[in-house]
């Protein structure tokens, strides 16, 4: 079983390293999942540079736990309730809002409006 303060000391010391990558502007601000950071940098490195465990069953364990809690991390940073349906002039609906939402009804809007006033057609929010 994963000690519970020591996933949340190696999350701690990743989520700040991705900080500092996003600050620099290696790392899109709005990443959300470890797959998605994995498409902007080599996520490994996190690991290293946070001096994880490696080569054991338990250190297995130790950077499944880790990644959960960072992806969790990075979900809960971005994510909201609000989500945006923008329908073509054809009829077509597409979610344009990001996987796990907009965090304010505002910003959803503001994404809605921007579909709009660029491809026409129309747009719906919703959530709570």
């Amino acid at each position: 079983m994963t000690d519970t303060n020591q996933v949340r000391r190696y999350a701690d010391a990743i989520m700040t390293l991705i900080e500092e990558d996003q600050d620099a502007g290696q790392v899109p601000r709005d990443v959300c999942s470890w797959d998605e950071l994995d498409d902007s940098v080599d996520s490994e490195d996190y690991y290293r540079q946070a001096q994880l465990p490696a080569g054991t069953p338990e250190a297995i364990d130790l950077r499944a736990a880790v990644n959960d809690e960072v992806s969790r991390r990075l979900a809960a940073s971005l994510g909201g309730p609000w989500g945006v349906t923008w329908t073509a002039r054809g009829g077509h609906p597409r979610d344009i809002g990001r996987t796990i939402g907009y965090p304010t009804r505002a910003e959803a809007e503001a994404v809605g409006q921007e579909y709009l006033d660029k491809h026409g057609g129309a747009y719906q929010v919703h959530g709570s």
